[in-house]
């Protein structure tokens, strides 16, 4: 009696982990070969859900709660959830969305930058005029009162202000007090130095 009582124990516990993995969208392509960005998605049974070509492009191959989309109406990559409800604007990298990094993206709102997770929660408020991606150390390097410079016909670089470094739940961990940042360092009378785990500085 009690082996029979741990076997369906069991078997209801597996169920459930199937149905949750089951749960998930996953994209696909009418003729990839043809035009690879007509896609959609379809559910775990092969059941079309969102139909292809109702977003101009997808960028999330398996959507859990929230995938990266075009929109036909708006310029940008937005995040969608599962009932397509958009959510917010993110941050363009080399044409697509924004790399996750630590589990965080950077999103926009009214010209400022924060970071949400894939859950689809905003986890830092969109207040930063600019921020790299979160890297490797844990931290993210940010610039108070900068402006964009173009620095060829393609391409345009945040510059000027103050820089320092917040952690990934947006404390500041080195104010900005430096003259000049980019993904893991940051400058000060002309010096670099490389920004470690903790806010700890290298001279470079």
């Amino acid at each position: 009696m009690k082996t029979n009582i741990i076997t369906i124990i069991l078997l209801v516990f597996i169920s459930i982990n199937i149905c949750a993995q089951d749960n998930k969208l996953y994209i696909y392509w009418p003729d990839f070969d043809k035009d690879e960005t007509i896609c959609g998605y379809v559910d775990s049974n092969g059941e079309i859900v969102i139909p292809a070509g109702k977003y101009p492009n997808i960028f999330t191959a398996e959507f859990d709660k929230i995938a990266f989309v075009l929109l036909k109406d708006k310029k940008g990559v937005y995040a969608i959830d599962r009932s397509e409800k958009i959510l917010f604007q993110i941050c363009s990298f080399e044409f697509g969305p924004d790399i996750i990094s630590n589990g965080l993206f950077r999103i926009i709102e009214n010209g400022k930058i924060g970071f949400a997770n894939m859950n689809g929660e905003i986890v830092i408020k969109p207040n930063w005029e600019f921020i790299f991606p979160f890297q490797e150390n844990g931290l993210a390097i940010f610039c108070e009162k900068g402006n964009w410079i173009w620095i060829d016909k393609e391409h345009r670089k945040f510059s000027g202000g103050k820089w320092g470094a917040m952690d990934t739940k947006g404390n500041i961990v080195i104010p900005a007090m430096y003259d000049d940042g980019k993904e893991n360092y940051l400058k000060k009378d002309g010096k670099w130095y490389k920004v470690k785990r903790f806010g700890d500085l290298e001279s470079k």
